[in-house]
C-alpha cells in the first residue's frame, strides 16, 4: 500500500515540476545552475571529463535562462546550437586525442555568448508589474552572470595575448578556476591582491567589472528589494498646481456646471431724478 501511495505521489509530482521548467520566470532553478557551473568549473576544470561537464552545464544555463526570460526565438535558437556544438566538440576532443583539440576556443565563444543572458533577464524583469521573489532572484543571477561574462572575456584577452605576456602577473599558467575567482572578487570589490592583471586593457576590464557591479547592487538589487511585493507604477506627468486650477475651472464653465455670475449692484445716476 505504502509502494502505491508513493508511486501515485511520483506520477503526480511530475507534472508540477515539468510545468515548474517550463514556466517563464524559473529565476530559482536559474540561481541554481550558475551555483552548480561554478562549483563544475572548480572541482573539474583540470580533467579530461570535467571540461565536457563544464561545457555542457554552461550552455544548458545558457539555454533554460534565455527560455525563461522569454527570449527572442533566434537567440533561443542560437543557445540550443551551441549546447550542441559545444558538447560534441569537447567530447571528439576527449575520445579522439589524436584530433585537434578547439574545445577551448569553443569555450570561449560560449562564454562571450553568456553576455547575452543578463540582458535577456534584465528586460524580462523589468515588464513584471508586480516585484515578486521571482524577480529579485532574476536580479540575482543577473549579478551573478556578469560575474561569469567577465572571467571569459579575461579568459579570451589571455588567449589572444602572446605566450610571452600573460594576462595575470607572475602567473603564466593560470586555469578556469583563477579567472572566476578573480572575476568575482573584482566584481564584490574584495580585491585579495594575489591575482592582478599585468596588461592595461586587463586593467581596464576590472576596473569596469568594479565599478559595474557595485553601481548594480546599490541601484537595481536594492530598489528590487525595497519594492518586494509592491506593484510598481509609473508616475504620470503632472502640470504645477495653478495649472490643474485653471484647467478645472475651464472644464466646468464647457460643461455649465461653472457658477453663474453675481450681477454688479444697480447704480443710481446722481442725475436721474427718482
Amino acid at each position: 500500500m505504502t509502494a502505491e501511495h508513493s508511486g501515485e505521489a511520483a506520477r503526480k509530482s511530475q507534472p508540477v515540476i515539468s510545468r515548474r521548467i517550463r514556466q517563464a520566470d524559473s529565476y530559482g532553478i536559474v540561481l541554481g545552475l550558475i551555483v552548480l557551473d561554478y562549483i563544475t568549473v572548480s572541482a573539474l576544470a583540470g580533467r579530461a571529463w570535467g571540461r565536457v561537464i563544464i561545457i555542457f552545464l554552461l550552455g544548458a544555463t545558457f539555454l533554460f535562462a534565455l527560455r525563461t526570460s522569454h527570449a527572442r526565438g533566434l537567440l533561443q535558437l542560437l543557445a540550443a546550437a551551441y549546447l550542441l556544438i559545444s558538447t560534441l566538440v569537447a567530447l571528439v576532443s576527449v575520445v579522439a586525442p589524436g584530433a585537434p583539440d578547439i574545445s577551448q576556443q569553443v569555450s570561449i565563444a560560449g562564454g562571450l555568448l553568456l553576455i547575452i543572458t543578463p540582458v535577456a533577464i534584465v528586460r524580462r524583469v523589468s515588464a513584471h508589474q508586480v516585484v515578486t521573489t521571482e524577480s529579485v532572484l532574476g536580479a540575482v543571477c543577473v549579478y551573478l552572470l556578469i560575474g561569469f561574462s567577465f572571467a571569459f572575456i579575461y579568459l579570451a584577452i589571455n588567449f589572444f595575448s602572446p605566450a610571452s605576456f600573460p594576462f595575470f602577473a607572475g602567473q603564466p599558467h593560470a586555469t578556469a578556476n583563477d579567472y572566476l575567482f578573480f572575476s568575482y572578487t573584482t566584481l564584490t570589490t574584495v580585491g585579495y591582491g594575489n591575482l592582478v592583471p599585468a596588461g592595461n586593457i586587463g586593467q581596464t576590464f576590472a576596473m569596469l567589472e568594479a565599478l559595474f557591479g557595485q553601481i548594480y547592487l546599490v541601484i537595481i538589487v536594492a530598489r528590487l528589494v525595497a519594492l518586494w511585493g509592491q506593484a510598481r507604477t509609473r508616475p504620470e506627468l503632472r502640470p504645477p498646481e495653478d495649472m490643474r486650477e485653471d484647467t478645472k475651472a475651464d472644464t466646468a464653465q464647457q460643461r455649465g456646471d461653472a457658477p453663474a455670475a453675481t450681477p454688479a449692484p444697480d447704480v443710481v445716476s446722481h442725475n436721474e431724478k427718482p
